[in-house]
Formats: C-alpha cells, sequence, structure tokens
C-alpha cells in the first residue's frame, strides 16, 4: 500500500486584488450569528401623566442551522480524518520498526523470476571445490618443472656469462707516492742574518753618507749586498764590492768599512 499524499496547497496569489482581504475559511467552524437583544421601545402616553405602556419584548429566537451546510462541512472533513488515521498509523509502524530492529520493507511490486540460475559449486567428497583442485594441481606442475630445470643447470655447470652484457668500468688506480722524499736542505755556510735585516738598512744607510758614496749608488749597495750575503753567502756580497772596486763606485777604503759590516751580520745557518 503506497502512502495518500495530502494534497498541495495553491500558491498564494500577491499579485491578485482581492489576496489581502481573502482568508481561509476553516470547512469545520461555521460562524454563527449573535442574538441582538432588542430595546424595549416606550409608546407614547394616551393620557397626560398616564405611565407608557411598555411593549411586549419578543424573544429572539435561534438561527437554525441549514441542513445543506451541515452535510457539506462533514462531507469535507471525512476525507482529513481518514488521512490523519492514515499517517498516524504509518507513524506508530515506524517507530515499532525503529525499536524492534525489523529493517523488513514493503514490497515494491517487482518479484524475482523463478527461472533464475545460480552457479552452485559442487565440492568433492575432501569438501574442496573443482576449481581449487584445478589451481592446486597447476602449483604443483609449475613448482615441479622449476625443480627439474635447477637439476639440469647444477649438473650442466655454472652458466657462461654472456657477450652481450656490459663490461665495468675499471676504477682507476692512484699512483703511488715515492717514500723517499726529494728534499734536499741546503748545506751550512756563512750567510747574513735574515732576524737582523731592518737593523743592517739603518746601519748600512748611515755607513754610506758617512764614507761619503754617490748617492746614485747607494741604494743599489744597501740593497745588492744584502740579497747575496743572505740567499747565497757572503763571498757572493765581497765579489760584488771588488766589483764595485773595478768601477770605480767606491775606493779601497769604503769597501773595507764595508766589508767589515758584512762580518758582523754573518752566521752560520
Amino acid at each position: 500500500m503506497q502512502r495518500r499524499r495530502r494534497r498541495k496547497a495553491e500558491p498564494k496569489n500577491i499579485f491578485g486584488t482581492g489576496s489581502q482581504s481573502s482568508k481561509k475559511t476553516s470547512p469545520s467552524k461555521t460562524r454563527v450569528p449573535k442574538a441582538v437583544r432588542p430595546r424595549p421601545q416606550a409608546a407614547p402616553p394616551s393620557v397626560p401623566g398616564a405611565k407608557p405602556n411598555l411593549a411586549p419584548v419578543k424573544t429572539p429566537s435561534k438561527p437554525e442551522k441549514n441542513v445543506e451546510d451541515e452535510l457539506e462541512n462533514k462531507i469535507e472533513q471525512t476525507p482529513i480524518i481518514e488521512e490523519n488515521i492514515e499517517l498516524e498509523e504509518d507513524q506508530i509502524s515506524i517507530e515499532k520498526d525503529q525499536i524492534l530492529g525489523d529493517n523488513s520493507r514493503k514490497d515494491i511490486g517487482i518479484t524475482k523470476t523463478e527461472n533464475e540460475s545460480q552457479e552452485i559449486v559442487e565440492p568433492d567428497s575432501s569438501g574442496k571445490s573443482q576449481k581449487a583442485m584445478q589451481i592446486i594441481q597447476d602449483s604443483l606442475r609449475k613448482a615441479t618443472k622449476a625443480v627439474l630445470m635447477e637439476k639440469k643447470e647444477s649438473q650442466d655447470g655454472r652458466k657462461l656469462p654472456s657477450s652481450d652484457a656490459p663490461e665495468r668500468p675499471k676504477k682507476p688506480q692512484k699512483k703511488l707516492r715515492n717514500r723517499v722524499s726529494s728534499y734536499q736542505p741546503a748545506s751550512r755556510a756563512k750567510r747574513l742574518d735574515r732576524s737582523r735585516h731592518m737593523e743592517y738598512k739603518y746601519e748600512m744607510r748611515g755607513l754610506l753618507v758617512e764614507l761619503g758614496v754617490a748617492e746614485e749608488h747607494r741604494s743599489n749597495l744597501l740593497a745588492t749586498i744584502w740579497a747575496r750575503g743572505e740567499r747565497q753567502t757572503i763571498n757572493e756580497a765581497k765579489e760584488f764590492l771588488q766589483e764595485k772596486l773595478h768601477e770605480g763606485a767606491i775606493d779601497s777604503q769604503q769597501m773595507e768599512s764595508l766589508e767589515k759590516v758584512v762580518d758582523g751580520y754573518t752566521i752560520r745557518r
């Protein structure tokens, strides 16, 4: 059984002329006109000084209901009551289903055909289906094949390496260093002391001024004597002084005084 739905209410016509004034009238309620109590009207006195005769008051009779209106109201009220009863019954049945846990639904009307065939897997006597037995047999065959192949390979020996396989590049070997060092320390000889370079510069500069050596030769003598005596030996520094003596830049007395300064700064290293 399908539920009966209520009739949809007609949409309100807000643009109509009588939309505001018209109101829904309930079919069950009918307006009963209120009884108006008539006021007694006094008759004019016939004789002066006499009391006015009051007219007899008529009690208003109750308005009789129209029989046809009552019949129409009863007819209109009956379907609403039936619908309400059906809705209440449906609601009660839904509540019972929720409480008792009955999830059964009403049939829609579609019935299943009796000729529907379902594939039934017939179990073997051992409790396994034919499909499962076939899968087990296939796996056993594969396992036996693999065991036989391994035995053949072990009998034939190891497989030869394929020529197509790429060769691994060899790692470059590190060069071995010679354990014997090629460092040879300089032989010990008489040289000028490096730690007294600034002291030598001040002393030699003042001596060249005192000896009266030409200004154009002073810087050359000061730098070259120190360079040869500190990097090589004092013999090379004294040879340089002999060269300057032959050139005429210095005389013999000046050469002797300069050689004394060189000997004063000489050490063995």
